[in-house]
């Protein structure tokens, strides 16, 4: 199976499982992140999400380009594609749920796509990151662009796409693509420290923050104060915000529900 979607304790969790080709990212394993998202999405003992490639050497070397004369060849099938990029995207961005990346090795094009989508990033000593698309002659989507752009600003944006180059890890986290960098034998500890930290934490109060910085954040329009005062307020009626004062008064460790 190309793309492992499976549920651990309270964290679901998406796997690259294509390792004979560093993890890449085909039609299949597209197609198959929004109804993972979906999955997890609907299931309230899902407190988190997380994305990471199979075995050591790579996150995600980027799109299969061994499809791209199928389904990148004419503007019909392009647009197709761009679309359900964009579907993909959007499923992690959107989603009241944290997402966190925990990144070895390569994380390439559509790999750091993904990895742009989600919330946390974390990276091993070996990450590698870049976005190659003006050595394929590719035009990189509206999306993928956006969310660069948010992460590491127009200068940043700029040279990571116009030089097509190859950055690794400090670089990395110099310019803001990650936001940790660990020795490879720590990193897998490291991101389930904080895949705990976030299952113990309110999901209302986490889920309140994701929907406020999306609307700041989004393509077009202001922001939407409805559905930001929705949030607001969905939290504040919230057996957790009830628990979550009762705890502090009692000096003990909240235990939050969702509720």
């Amino acid at each position: 199976m190309s793309l492992v979607v499976e549920k651990r304790a309270a964290v679901g969790w998406i796997v690259f499982n294509q390792p004979a080709k560093r993890n890449a990212i085909n039609g299949a394993m597209w197609r198959g992140i929004p109804a993972a998202m979906r999955q997890f999405d609907a299931d309230p003992g899902v407190r988190c999400i997380a994305f990471r490639g199979s075995g050591t050497e790579s996150f995600a070397a980027g799109a299969d380009i061994s499809e791209f004369v199928k389904i990148r060849s004419q503007r019909s099938a392009v647009a197709k594609y761009d679309g359900l990029l964009d579907e993909v995207l959007h499923s992690i961005q959107d989603s009241r749920k944290p997402s966190l990346a925990m990144i070895h090795g390569y994380c390439m094009g559509g790999g750091l796509e993904v990895a742009l989508a989600c919330d946390l990033r974390y990276s091993g000593e070996s990450g590698q990151f870049g976005i190659p698309a003006a050595k394929l002659g590719l035009a990189y989507n509206v999306e993928g662009h956006k969310r660069l752009l948010e992460t590491v600003g127009h200068a940043r944006a700029r040279e990571i796409m116009f030089l097509g180059r190859r950055y690794d890890a400090e670089q990395a986290l110099a310019m803001g693509l990650v936001h940790k960098v660990l020795p490879g034998d720590a990193l897998e500890s490291f991101a389930g420290e904080v895949l705990q930290t976030l299952c113990e934490n309110a999901p209302l109060s986490i889920a309140n923050t994701k929907t406020i910085l999306e609307e700041y954040v989004k393509s077009s329009g202001t922001p939407d104060a409805r559905r930001m005062r929705e949030a607001m307020e969905r939290c504040a009626r919230s057996e957790d915000y009830r628990e979550g004062r009762r705890a502090f008064m009692e000096k003990r460790k909240p235990r939050f529900t969702g509720q």
